[in-house]
């Protein structure tokens, strides 16, 4: 077809023994390598027996520095903003970063951007405020929760969102030589509730369920079917979980086709009824 490598995105490298002083990888802001262990925690191979090492994957030096600069300068450009604007600005750019990197060890990463972002913030408030004493300037724009830790958030209660505050949801291996054409569907519908991309609602409802659709009652399958949360009383201010089902996409469809249905049944049954109540 014509392709080539480029020189420039291209080299060799191992993940476990440093080749040319450098070890491991990056791909796609992760940073990819396998690190000695013990036998309590090393891995295995096929025929069940231990490696010596682990592979970790953690978000990459490049990404975490990126990030940090990112929100640096987005808090440095924003010196004259209200404390409100400046967090509502910050929150989507912390849970998108944190959401993407929540799949790998990134418990202390976390923790390392949450220390870094204390120190851009406390520079942002003594910048606005470099008359007053530290102390005044702390209770101000921190404020101590139930927990015992202090939050960035402003006296009406809008909070700024930590890194930390993302769950960290890991990868959940297949089990055994288990494959999505296996027919093994409560097994599969079972899996979906470690699904990374799975939210909470979902996996709650499909534990309710015992993995099966409320219309079809069918199992879900893995990869294939696409679920979606239905209000049973179709009032989408009802939340409560006990007022929620879980739906294939084509069974919410079909459900919602014969509510409008026998609604519009119903509709014209009035409107005749009326009809004939004024002729008489």
């Amino acid at each position: 077809m014509g392709l080539t490598l480029s020189p420039k995105k291209t080299r060799l490298t191992h993940t476990l023994t440093p080749y040319q002083g450098e070890v491991g990888l990056d791909f796609l802001g992760v940073s990819i390598q396998q690190i000695p262990v013990g036998k309590t925690h090393t891995g295995k191979n096929a025929h069940g027996h231990p490696l010596g090492y682990k592979t970790i994957c953690k978000p990459s030096k490049e990404a975490i520095q990126r990030h940090i600069r990112e929100v640096s300068e987005h808090i440095r450009k924003r010196r004259s903003v209200s404390q409100e604007q400046l967090i509502r600005e910050l929150n989507p750019i912390i849970r998108g970063w944190s959401a993407y990197y929540r799949t790998v060890v990134s418990t202390r990463v976390f923790a390392h951007c949450d220390s870094i972002l204390w120190f851009q913030l406390m520079r942002w408030v003594k910048i606005r405020h470099h008359h007053e004493s530290i102390r005044r300037v702390v209770n101000k724009y921190w404020h101590q929760t139930e927990t015992c830790r202090w939050v960035f958030v402003t006296p009406e209660g809008k909070e700024l969102r930590l890194h930390q505050k993302m769950t960290i949801q890991q990868y959940v291996k297949v089990k055994g030589r288990a494959s999505p054409y296996d027919g093994n569907w409560v097994y599969w519908s079972q899996r979906l509730k470690s699904h990374p991309m799975m939210s909470t609602t979902k996996v709650q409802l499909l534990q309710k369920q015992h993995g099966k659709c409320r219309w079809c009652e069918l199992l879900f399958k893995a990869e294939e079917d696409i679920l979606e949360v239905d209000h049973i009383d179709h009032n989408h201010a009802h939340n409560e979980l006990s007022k929620l089902v879980l739906l294939h996409r084509h069974c919410h469809d079909e459900r919602h086709a014969k509510f409008l249905d026998t609604t519009t049944v119903q509709k014209l049954a009035d409107a005749r009824y009326q009809y004939q109540v004024t002729i008489h």
